[in-house]
C-alpha cells in the first residue's frame, strides 16, 4: 500500500514518520504501507501515560458534572436518590455514583418523548438524531449537538486510523448511513481523508463487484459478513487473494478477534484483519486494534472515562493485564444525552504489556456480551467461545454457529442445543457432529447437541449473525 495524493485532513498534523521511532514506524503500519506520515492520529492523547490522561479526564469531568446537575433532571434525581447532593464530585470518587442501565435511559425517554429527561440542551440545539435497533421493544433516539457530532468524529478518527485506515486508503463500507450510529463512520472516513465506497448492508453482490473491480483496498463489515464473504469467494473465485483488498476492519459484533474466525478470513482473502468496537449510547467507535493485532486500543481519551467492574458484584477492578470484567462508561464532554457509569454489557479481557505501535492506552479483547451469556451447571459460557471451537473444523464447517435457547432463562440444562452451519456435502455428517460435541465438552466443559445446518438453510449473513436464538 503506497501513499496516494489525497489531501490529509487538517485535523491531523503532518508529521513525517522519519522523525519518529523507526521500530514503531513498522509496528504501527499495515504491511505494504510506505507513506511517510505519522501513524497515530492524536499523538499527544494516545501516547500519554496514566497520570496526564487522568488529569485531562478529571478536568473535563468537573465541567461535565456541573452540566449534569444543572441540565439533567434524570441525573439530578438519580444522584439525589443515591445521597449525592454536592455540586462537585471529583473523578477519583466516581465509583460513589450509581450505575446507569439501558432500561433506565429508555424509561427516561418514554416518560418525556421524544428526547426524555436527560436531554441536557435545548431541543433546537439537537442537530442529528440516530435510533436504536429496538430489538427488545420500541426504538429509542440518540440526540447529538454539533459539538457531540465532532466529539464522535474525533474519537472515530483515532479509532479507524489506529486500525491502519489512512488518507491513502480506499474503503468500502457496509455500514448504512442510518438510522443506526454506525452510519457516523462515513463522517469519520471523511475526516481522515480516505476514499469512501459506501454499499448498503446486506448487498453482497455490490460488495463483491466493488472488490473485484478494484474500487477498494479496505473493507468495513461485521465479522459475520467477512466470514461469509470469505466462504463465498473461496468457492466462486479461483484466486480470491488476487483482488486489491488487503485489509478488513470488523465491528458491530464480537468475533473479529477470535483466532479461528480471523485466521480463516486472512488465509482465504490474503488480508490483515483488525477490529473496532463502539457502543451506541457512548460513541459508535471507541476502541481500535492496530496492525499488531494484540487487542483494541482505547481511543476515547479526554471524552470518555472507562472503568472495569466485576460482572457479578459490580465492584471496581483495576484495568491491568489479565483482568476480566465488564466495561463501564462515563461521558466527559457530551452535551446532549450524556451518561454516567453506563453498564455496557461487554465482558472484556485486558491485554498486558505496552504495544509496539507506541500507543499507551489500554488494550482489550471482547470475550462476549452479558446478554448472550448463559450458564451451564454453574459455568458461564459465551457463544464466542463456541465459535472458536467450531471454527477449528473448517473446511467441513463454514465457521458460523448459534445456540438455541428455549426461553429467557440464563441457566440451560445440558445438552445445550447448537446449530452449526456446514457446506451441503456435510449436512448429514453424524461423525462431524459428534466430533464437535466432543471438542466443546473437552474445551468448554459442558455437553451439547449439535445439529448441522446446510448453508442454504442457515441463512445468508448480510450483516450480523445472532449468536443465540430463542425458540419456544
Amino acid at each position: 500500500m503506497t501513499s496516494k495524493p489525497n489531501a490529509i485532513s487538517k485535523a491531523h498534523p503532518y508529521r513525517r514518520a522519519s522523525a519518529l521511532n523507526t521500530q514503531q514506524v513498522t509496528a504501527g503500519r499495515l504491511v505494504g504501507d510506505t507513506c511517510d506520515r505519522d501513524w497515530i492520529w492524536d499523538r499527544e492523547v494516545e501516547t500519554e501515560t496514566h497520570e496526564p490522561a487522568f488529569a485531562r479526564a478529571a478536568s473535563a469531568w468537573e465541567k461535565q458534572f456541573r452540566h449534569l446537575m444543572d441540565r439533567s433532571p434524570f441525573y439530578a434525581h438519580k444522584f439525589r436518590e443515591a445521597g449525592i447532593g454536592q455540586n462537585h464530585l471529583p473523578l477519583k470518587e466516581i465509583a460513589n455514583l450509581p450505575f446507569t442501565t439501558k432500561a433506565e435511559l429508555k424509561e427516561a425517554i418514554d416518560e418525556d418523548p421524544p428526547f426524555g429527561s436527560n436531554l441536557c440542551v435545548a431541543p433546537e440545539q439537537v442537530k442529528r438524531i440516530y435510533q436504536t435497533s429496538g430489538t427488545t421493544g420500541a426504538p429509542s433516539v440518540l440526540a447529538l449537538t454539533r459539538a457531540d457530532m465532532d466529539m464522535w468524529t474525533v474519537i472515530g478518527a483515532r479509532t479507524y486510523f489506529a486500525t491502519g485506515i489512512h488518507d491513502h486508503s480506499s474503503v468500502l463500507t457496509t455500514f448504512g448511513a442510518g438510522p443506526f450510529v454506525a452510519g457516523h463512520t462515513h463522517f469519520v472516513l471523511s475526516r481522515i481523508g480516505s476514499r469512501s465506497v459506501p454499499v448498503a448492508p446486506g448487498d453482497t453482490d455490490r460488495v463483491i463487484f466493488g472488490l473485484k473491480a478494484g474500487l477498494a483496498d479496505t473493507l468495513l463489515s461485521t465479522p459475520s459478513f467477512a466470514q461469509y464473504l470469505a466462504n463465498r469467494l473461496e468457492k466462486s473465485e479461483p484466486n480470491p487473494k488476487s483482488m486489491a483488498l488487503s485489509h478488513i476492519v470488523t465491528g458491530g459484533e464480537p468475533g473479529g478477534g477470535v483466532p479461528a474466525i480471523r485466521d480463516h478470513i486472512q488465509t482465504v482473502l490474503g488480508v490483515t484483519v483488525t477490529e473496532v468496537m463502539g457502543i451506541g449510547d457512548i460513541a459508535p467507535s471507541l476502541f481500535g486494534e492496530c496492525p499488531q493485532q494484540q487487542g483494541m486500543h482505547f481511543c476515547g481519551g479526554g471524552h470518555v472515562w472507562v472503568e472495569l467492574v466485576d460482572p457479578d458484584s459490580r465492584e471496581p477492578m483495576t484495568i491491568e493485564g489479565g483482568a476480566l470484567g465488564e466495561l463501564v462508561y462515563t461521558h466527559l464532554t457530551r452535551e446532549a444525552m450524556p451518561v454516567v457509569r453506563f453498564l455496557g454489557g461487554d465482558i472484556v479481557r485486558i491485554e498486558g504489556s505496552p504495544c509496539a505501535c507506541g500507543r499507551a492506552t489500554f488494550r482489550m479483547r471482547v470475550v462476549g456480551r452479558l446478554d448472550d451469556m448463559f450458564i451451564v451447571r454453574g459455568v458461564n459460557v459465551y457463544p464466542t467461545a463456541i465459535l472458536a471451537v467450531v471454527g477449528e473444523f473448517r473446511p467441513r464447517v463454514t465457521g458460523r454457529a448459534r445456540v438455541i435457547r428455549k426461553g429467557p432463562e440464563v441457566s440451560i440444562l445440558p445438552p445445550v442445543p447448537i446449530e452449526v452451519e456446514v457446506p451441503a456435502a456435510h449436512g448429514s455428517d453424524a461423525a462431524l457432529a459428534a466430533e464437535i460435541e466432543n471438542a466443546v465438552h473437552t474445551r468448554l466443559t459442558f455437553r451439547c447437541k449439535v445439529e448441522l445446518i446446510p448453508e442454504a438453510t442457515f441463512g445468508e449473513s448480510g450483516y450480523k449473525t445472532k449468536l443465540t436464538v430463542t425458540r419456544l
